[in-house]
């Protein structure tokens, strides 16, 4: 089953989005697609600059696998 930005990917970013409105607003499909990548690169585990970034809490690695896969899908809406 394909991944969706509305139904799996909106619902990850949610919590996060009051922290992150100043750069780009998480809730909008055009941008989290446009900084997909930044994104998926900042929410793994073993990045410098982590998303989240402390104290809030880490994305689930449940939730990085769905990310990736909405990414390896082409992100669609």
């Amino acid at each position: 089953m394909a991944t969706s930005f509305a139904t799996d990917i909106a619902p990850i970013l949610t919590p996060y989005r009051d922290n992150m409105i100043w750069r780009f607003d998480l809730a909008d499909y055009g941008a989290v697609r446009a900084n997909a990548k930044v994104i998926q690169a900042r929410i793994t585990p073993t990045s410098d600059d982590p998303m989240p970034p402390p104290p809030l809490p880490p994305i689930s690695a449940v939730d990085i696998t769905m990310f990736n896969a909405w990414v390896d899908e082409g992100c669609p809406p």
